[in-house]
């Protein structure tokens, strides 16, 4: 009698906690986007063109709030080419990205591994940015920039580009 007991409470506590945790994660391939043209970075214009694709998991409690979001870019290529030249340099992009939402609206972002930024995301110098390490930081409910810290380089591509 005990053990049905026992056995009877071990299922509802195991439904319970199911169904608490039964929003499963949604998980979306995004390609890579279209060749892009960045006027506003170097001296001349650069075509950035990206082999590759994105894998997005976006996370929710059980209210359906999004609480994180992870993406890596797997065996990604970041190919810029200067459009006055035709000088080209082709970079990995391969790295992975995380978001971790608050309830108050705040957001916390980490960005590793190996990719562009432009303009630099710690000093906001023009240029197009090749990150190798991580970058992170925090933003505040209305989109504002709280802190930003990196770890690791960033490169400007810009004068490489140039010769």
């Amino acid at each position: 009698m005990r053990l049905g007991l026992l056995i009877a409470t071990l299922l509802v506590a195991l439904a319970a906690v199911s169904s608490a945790g039964a929003h499963r994660p949604i998980r979306e391939i995004i390609p890579a986007p279209d060749d892009l043209v960045i006027n506003d970075q170097c001296a001349f214009p650069v075509r950035a063109h990206i082999d590759g694709y994105e894998i997005d998991t976006t996370f929710t409690n059980r209210h359906g709030d999004e609480v994180k979001l992870l993406g890596v870019f797997p065996g990604n290529t970041l190919t810029l080419t200067n459009v006055d030249t035709g000088r080209t340099i082709t970079r990995p992009a391969t790295g992975s990205f995380q978001a971790r939402f608050a309830p108050d609206g705040s957001v916390a972002v980490k960005v590793t591994g190996h990719g562009p930024w432009f303009p630099n995301p710690i000093t906001g110098d023009s240029g197009i940015w090749y990150q190798s390490g991580q970058v992170s930081g925090e933003f505040d409910a209305d989109g504002n920039q709280l802190s930003v810290r990196n770890t690791g380089t960033l490169v400007d591509l810009c004068p490489e580009l140039a010769s």
